[in-house]
């Protein structure tokens, strides 16, 4: 089956709430790093006036895997994906993200390791997402990580759909760790149950979508990691 992705701008005008301004202004923020779901990315003029206006120096960048400037994804778990200079990060003061939900700033969460200030333009509201909403994930990932390390039997699950394909990456953890045994399984759904039908697996490694082995690492009886921290 083919399948077209089409984006859906926002229309309407893009601005900041009056309690996302007065955050900025009491926290002293001389510098921001700006990104947005999609559906904003393209129509943040007005919002990039508003921060000028208030003496605020905006940095951007276009992601490893958007198709457009500011734009963030999901899977930008990474300090690296965002594509920024190390001199650009040096002047950043905090992150700004213009959408609705959780799902995409938590991925600036996760890879910046600072406060995301996010702003909601259709409800006009502002929330802070703090570096300690993500601790307990942090415990856990340390401890799939310790597991991952001290053990030998090793699933590995491969997915298959587009965008999400890293078969011959998983197949490099053989090189890398040649003592381990790996188990590979490939699907194009993940079935958390199914997994414990292979109780002799010790621990864990997805190498899909990064945000499984975060949002989802509770479903993990025996733990897991993502492909990236251990190749």
């Amino acid at each position: 089956m083919k399948t077209i992705f089409l984006e859906a701008p926002y229309l309407g005008k893009v601005r900041l709430c009056k309690k996302t301004l007065d955050y900025l202004a009491k926290k002293k923020v001389k510098t921001v790093a700006l990104y947005a779901a999609v559906q904003f990315c393209n129509n943040l003029e007005l919002i990039k006036q508003q921060l000028v206006d208030a003496g605020v120096t905006v940095i951007s960048s276009k992601p490893k895997r958007t198709d457009a400037h500011q734009q963030i994804l999901g899977c930008d778990v990474y300090e690296d994906s965002l594509h920024l200079s190390a001199k650009e990060r040096e002047n950043i003061d905090a992150f700004l993200y213009i959408g609705d939900g959780k799902f995409h700033p938590l991925a600036l969460l996760h890879g910046q390791k600072a406060e995301i200030i996010c702003d909601d333009p259709i409800a006009q509201r502002m929330e802070i997402l703090s570096p300690t909403l993500i601790d307990h994930i942090k415990k856990k990932q340390k401890g799939a990580l310790i597991k991952f390390y001290a053990h030998q039997n090793i699933g590995v699950i491969i997915s298959t759909k587009p965008g999400q394909q890293f078969m011959k990456k998983a197949f490099s953890l053989e090189e890398k760790y040649p003592q381990k045994k790996f188990y590979y399984f490939v699907d194009d759904q993940i079935s958390f149950d199914q997994l414990e039908n292979f109780p002799f697996i010790d621990v864990w490694v997805n190498t899909a979508c990064p945000r499984i082995g975060l949002d989802d690492i509770e479903k993990f009886r025996k733990g897991v990691v993502n492909l990236r921290d251990v190749v």
